[in-house]
């Protein structure tokens, strides 16, 4: 049994109704017609509670990560589902999609790197 096995639960719990209501939504492909095109999708949202900051200038600067990105942390325990890269998040009032993923070691975040993006279609 390791010092993690609980963690999770008891940030969950202690985090809960503090941060900032955000929706991650996963798009749901549409599949064809038939004749080879595609169909547009459903977008799927799924409530969370997280934090919208960014990353350390010399973090960035070293990693690549552009200046306009932003870091959004969900509370893993606050949000239905797994984030995945190309899913969208509004938090904020803005939107966001997701081009990298982190999972803390004791499965408490989901760090998001996301890039600015337009609302869904």
């Amino acid at each position: 049994m390791s010092i993690l096995d609980d963690l999770a639960t008891d940030v969950g719990a202690a985090l809960s109704g503090v941060l900032r209501a955000g929706t991650l939504y996963r798009e749901t492909p549409g599949g064809d017609d038939g004749y080879g095109n595609q169909l547009p999708g459903t977008w799927a949202p799924h409530a969370f509670e997280g934090l919208r900051g960014s990353f350390n200038s010399v973090l960035a600067g070293l990693s690549g990560i552009p200046r306009t990105d932003a870091k959004i942390e969900i509370l893993a325990s606050s949000c239905a589902i797994a984030p995945q890269r190309l899913d969208k998040i509004s938090i904020e009032g803005e939107w966001w999609i997701i081009t990298e993923i982190e999972v803390d070691p004791a499965g408490c975040w989901f760090i998001c790197q996301c890039a600015n993006t337009g609302a869904l279609p």
